[in-house]
């Protein structure tokens, strides 16, 4: 991957407003990063969920899909993916 890439998307939280994440490629890792409604500084996510991980792929593979982005990053994350344990068709495994 190219370095200093930064893929942005938002959700709706329970009150109705945007969550923004943030995904940030350093040219060795990926980061994380909230922006709640509320504030305006942008929050690093220490260790993110599979579910922002699958986030980010969604959000690569749609990209690829439009000519945005080269396959070979979808294949990058993929293997990182891999690595992590992390399966696009798996239920997310949660501790009580």
């Amino acid at each position: 991957m190219t370095k200093n890439q930064i893929h942005e998307w938002h959700e709706r939280i329970e009150d109705g407003r945007k969550q923004y994440i943030r995904a940030y490629w350093n040219s060795r890792e990926w980061q994380f990063q909230v922006a709640h409604p509320d504030g305006e500084k942008w929050l690093l996510l220490e260790q993110p969920g599979p579910e922002r991980w699958l986030e980010l792929r969604d959000l690569l593979f749609r990209k690829y899909q439009r000519k945005k982005l080269p396959w070979k990053y979808v294949e990058e994350l993929d293997k990182m993916l891999e690595i992590r344990g992390i399966r696009e068709n798996e239920p997310a495994k949660y501790e009580e």
